[in-house]
């Protein structure tokens, strides 16, 4: 897939994500954890910031599952698009780390006056959500000055770190395009290099011609959802719920 181009599982079935995964599988490569990267070849560390939805995420996760390859998932805390105290979103957050794989923070810092008092803060309540002992996080849209932020934080490494980030070759599928790339045309793939792969499940589990697309659908189903909602914690809602 050109550089730039949009992903596009729906007229491209070859690059759908369990052909993406097969694709690694074929070349030899490991998949492992980011306390797991001890190798300059054959490994990838597959990561998914979860920003929109732990439903989709966790259907990512039994794909991953079925394929025999373990996938580190982050989820932030203080979000307006789910909420992992809520049943649904603990269930499938839990869910996802039965399977096998890692579970942490998608640490957005720009929340707080003090990151590492906000970090503190958020780890003690992962650990408390889901008895998970937080080693590694990532920053949610991190800026110019937490991108170049090589240190760890409240001793607590994160995925934009040097070792991470540049001294290995980092792919992102963020807003639905290869940022760098297509993975499988790099020349790193080619020579088996290590590599850092961040994929959103967004743009994978919901089906569309290209981003936008995806996008409309997948706003669409929220719209429908939380209509739903509304009309089960709401009789007088039910009587116009046709109508808005």
């Amino acid at each position: 897939m050109p550089k730039g181009e949009q992903i596009n599982a729906s007229q491209d079935h070859s690059w759908a994500f369990p052909d993406l995964l097969t694709t690694f599988k074929k070349k030899g490569y490991e998949f492992v954890f980011f306390d797991g990267l001890s190798k300059e070849n054959g490994q990838v560390a597959l990561r998914h910031d979860i920003d929109f939805d732990t439903h989709l995420a966790l259907q990512m996760a039994v794909i991953e599952k079925e394929s025999g390859i373990r996938a580190s998932y982050f989820f932030l805390l203080r979000s307006e698009l789910y909420n992992p105290f809520s049943a649904a979103d603990h269930k499938n957050i839990l869910a996802i780390k039965a399977l096998g794989h890692k579970i942490s923070i998608h640490f957005d810092p720009t929340l707080y006056e003090d990151f590492h008092a906000g970090l503190e803060l958020e780890v003690n309540a992962f650990n408390t959500l889901f008895n998970e002992k937080v080693n590694i996080i990532s920053l949610h849209r991190p800026n110019d000055f937490f991108q170049q932020f090589n240190e760890p934080i409240l001793d607590i490494e994160h995925t934009y770190q040097s070792k991470y980030f540049r001294d290995i070759k980092y792919f992102s599928d963020s807003t639905g395009i290869w940022r760098f790339g297509h993975p499988a045309d790099s020349e790193e793939f080619a020579a088996n290099k290590t590599l850092h792969v961040l994929i959103h499940p967004i743009w994978w589990m919901v089906n569309g011609e290209n981003n936008i697309e995806k996008l409309r659908k997948y706003f669409k189903q929220r719209v429908a959802d939380l209509n739903n909602q509304f009309c089960l914690n709401s009789i007088p809602f039910r009587q116009i719920a046709d109508q808005v």
